[in-house]
């Protein structure tokens, strides 16, 4: 019920009280406008009685009337409050991404595939950046990957029946692929980013095929033009088997320097004082994810607004993310890294009105709704998150209800 219709009905019971009151008294042969003298001795107790019943209801609704002031005043200074905290979460995710810088100066080119421009990359285009990489990787590693068999048995049946995963029907295996290129991406493969990425697969994948897939990948100079040209030899050969005995022999020949293998051209001299082509993004993209997963989160989790209210605050911040960058938010959220965007919600049970999908935070605030087209590179993201509402779809989706 509004507050004006609950004043109508405030004024139409007033109204009635009086007079029926007044009616009673007329017919009692009490009247105001008798030429006798007024009796104020019997007059003034109707005035008594008229004061204390709706007196007391217009009192009550002015309290009333009160209480809805002061609620008002609260939750418009909660919204100043949240809407400033907002504002402030969205210019440090400015200054996040105006900070980011990459050098590709020296990075050599290759023809054969996309590749880093011989160029300096700063703010939005370092996004450019780390995209073309993991498409890159996904691309070399592509004979690797022929074989399904890259899960550890466990971790595959949990996969299997995971309810992002059934829900969806999603190829794992490509999940799988994903997140291998997205890791070696984001960490890189020096001796560090080594040790984290086998930390992190040791009790989902095989350890074959992660050790065959680093120590190719970490052979991949930046600019060496001499060891570029070597290393592009390896994918040349027709199996795996050929392509990680030629590996092993560039390792033995570090160790021994010896050549006793069918590779001697590009095992000679494939030292190891370059610099990696797959040097890593922790270090500029770890705070710009974090940030960004909290800032939606922040948002999200306010019971004291709608749905369309927070929808609007999320899209705003989604007006800042380029297309490249709602790119890799797409793989973020498919890696162990970020899976918490959507496929393992982190849910808040504190929040007894929300239910799981109001979680899932990429399709429930479309933060990936301005990736045109419908594939990545061979990846059909419309695939993993099918109710975003895409920019480029007519499709109408059968989304939940969402608080």
């Amino acid at each position: 019920m509004n507050h004006k219709k609950i004043a109508w009905i405030s004024a139409g019971l007033s109204a009635l009280i009086t007079i029926i009151l007044l009616g009673r008294t007329w017919y009692d042969g009490i009247t105001f406008w008798n030429p006798l003298p007024i009796k104020y001795d019997v007059t003034g107790q109707i005035g008594d009685f008229i004061g204390g019943v709706i007196g007391t209801l217009i009192s009550a609704v002015g309290f009333y009337y009160l209480y809805l002031t002061f609620t008002e005043q609260k939750n418009s200074f909660e919204r100043e409050r949240l809407e400033s905290n907002f504002f402030d979460l969205i210019k440090l995710h400015r200054e996040n991404v105006s900070e980011l810088e990459f050098d590709g100066k020296k990075l050599v080119e290759n023809d054969d595939s996309l590749h880093i421009g011989k160029s300096k990359f700063t703010g939005k285009s370092v996004f450019k950046v780390f995209f073309n990489q993991i498409i890159i990787c996904k691309t070399e590693l592509q004979p690797v990957f022929r074989s399904p068999q890259i899960y550890l048995r466990e971790y595959e049946e949990k996969m299997l029946n995971h309810p992002y995963v059934v829900k969806n029907k999603i190829d794992i295996y490509q999940l799988a692929r994903i997140d291998i290129c997205y890791n070696i991406v984001f960490y890189g493969l020096s001796a560090e980013g080594v040790l984290i990425l086998k930390h992190m697969f040791k009790d989902k994948y095989r350890d074959t095929i992660i050790d065959y897939v680093i120590n190719y990948l970490r052979l991949k100079p930046a600019y060496d033009e001499d060891i570029f040209e070597k290393w592009s030899m390896i994918p040349h050969h027709s199996t795996r088997a050929r392509r990680r005995q030629a590996i092993q022999e560039i390792y033995r020949w570090r160790e021994t320097r010896i050549l006793d293998g069918d590779f001697p051209e590009i095992a000679e001299n494939y030292h190891n004082k370059f610099i990696k082509y797959y040097g890593g993004h922790q270090f500029r993209f770890g705070h710009y994810f974090r940030h960004l997963f909290q800032t939606v989160k922040f948002i999200n989790n306010q019971e004291t607004i709608s749905y369309k209210a927070k929808y609007n605050y999320i899209k705003t911040l989604r007006a800042q993310l380029s297309t490249y960058e709602q790119a890799i938010l797409f793989f973020n959220s498919l890696s162990s890294l970020g899976r918490a965007w959507e496929i393992d919600p982190e849910i808040d049970s504190s929040l007894s009105k929300f239910q799981t999908h109001d979680f899932e935070l990429i399709t429930k605030y479309n933060l990936i709704k301005n990736i045109s087209g419908e594939f990545l590179y061979g990846l059909s993201f419309k695939d993993y998150f099918p109710l975003v509402e895409y920019e480029n779809d007519n499709i109408k989706k059968n989304r939940p209800t969402y608080k």
